[in-house]
């Protein structure tokens, strides 16, 4: 694990967005379609309006990178609580994407209930054979995703994909969300908070907490903990 930092929030999406660039610059240069985690939360917020208007945002073809969530607010489509509507306004307002890539759990009023959208969705992740990056924003308790502290059964090492989540200590109480062994699957894992309520939350991750899901998030090749100093502050 290793540590980004920088001054303030703003100028900490700026370097998350720099360095997503040259993830998917790198692998669609070897002629693949990469894969990326997206996150909500005010970090999520902050580094696709970063990702959107980057000066190399060019560079991308965005009509070949994949896009899924890490979860989603059980709500209906087009929701401003939903977390897609984040990416919708911020990012794919801005660069061309391919709607087949672009990989949304279904809502609420999709028709399917909450068990079976999560099973739709863990089918789905099922066949996605590489995640290059997954953004995780780090709430004050630790939470990422929606897998909470204290919730063993979101916390499991096995198990499906996804999960419906019901009775989250945050509104709304039904969810969507890619499971651990899910999220482990990304190459790189970057932790990204913000904020002196995320420095427990922060110092939990750096000392390993037992049952701290965001301690328990890694990626297969690296792991970055993304902090401006506000949340690194002891």
């Amino acid at each position: 694990m290793r540590i980004h930092t920088a001054d303030d929030r703003a100028r900490l999406a700026e370097d998350l967005a720099d360095a997503c660039i040259d993830v998917l610059a790198a692998r669609q240069e070897l002629g693949e379609i990469p894969c990326i985690v997206l996150t909500g939360g005010s970090m999520g917020e902050a580094s696709l309006s970063a990702l959107g208007r980057h000066p190399r945002a060019a560079l991308i073809e965005w009509d070949r990178v994949r896009f899924l969530w890490g979860d989603e607010r059980w709500v209906p489509a087009g929701d401003p609580e939903r977390n897609d509507r984040l990416a919708d306004e911020l990012l794919f307002s801005r660069q061309r994407v391919d709607g087949a890539l672009v990989h949304r759990v279904p809502a609420s009023d999709s028709g399917l209930s909450l068990d079976d959208a999560a099973r739709s969705y863990a089918e789905l992740v099922y066949g996605i054979d590489r995640v290059d990056v997954v953004l995780c924003g780090v709430g004050p308790d630790g939470h990422v995703a929606s897998l909470f502290p204290g919730r063993d059964d979101l916390l499991r090492e096995d198990g499906p994909a996804a999960l419906p989540v019901r009775e989250s200590p945050k509104p709304p109480p039904e969810r969507v969300t890619l499971s651990l062994s899910t999220l482990r699957r990304g190459h790189a894992v970057w932790l990204l908070a913000a904020g002196a309520e995320k420095a427990p939350a922060i110092r939990g991750i750096l000392a390993a907490e037992r049952g701290l899901p965001a301690a328990l998030v890694e990626g297969r090749e690296e792991t970055v903990v993304w902090a401006d100093r506000a949340a690194l502050a002891s």
